[in-house]
């Protein structure tokens, strides 16, 4: 078992899941249980399953947690993309979203790598 906290991927997707909270801040406030639910809930959940990830009791379980994080990171990209195509996002923060989204995925992906 180890600190998830000293993590690279779990600080960097602790990042994204605060500038998820950012971002989304400002959608309309007919989407508060809509799509704003689900793209801070899905932000929220990819740190939280790493860390969860660190508690269990070899590799191969904390690689399958790892997994589960990154196609909650897939699904957190797409859900940049929808909160962008119906202009909740300016184009600058779904840019930044993105990008941030996808580089947790990189370092999700060579993570779980490293751990199987």
């Amino acid at each position: 078992m180890q600190d998830f906290r000293n993590l690279k991927v779990w600080l960097r997707a602790h990042d994204l899941a605060l500038l998820t909270y950012k971002l989304t801040a400002d959608l309309p406030r007919e989407e508060t249980f809509g799509l704003r639910h689900s793209l801070r809930k899905t932000a929220v959940d990819i740190p939280a399953y790493i860390a969860e990830g660190a508690a269990k009791a070899n590799d191969a379980e904390f690689a399958a947690s790892v997994n589960y994080a990154l196609s909650l990171a897939k699904r957190l990209e797409y859900y940049a993309l929808m909160a962008h195509d119906l202009e909740f996002l300016e184009p600058a923060g779904f840019q930044s979203l993105n990008s941030e989204v996808v580089e947790v995925q990189k370092m999700l992906a060579g993570f779980k790598r490293r751990l199987q």
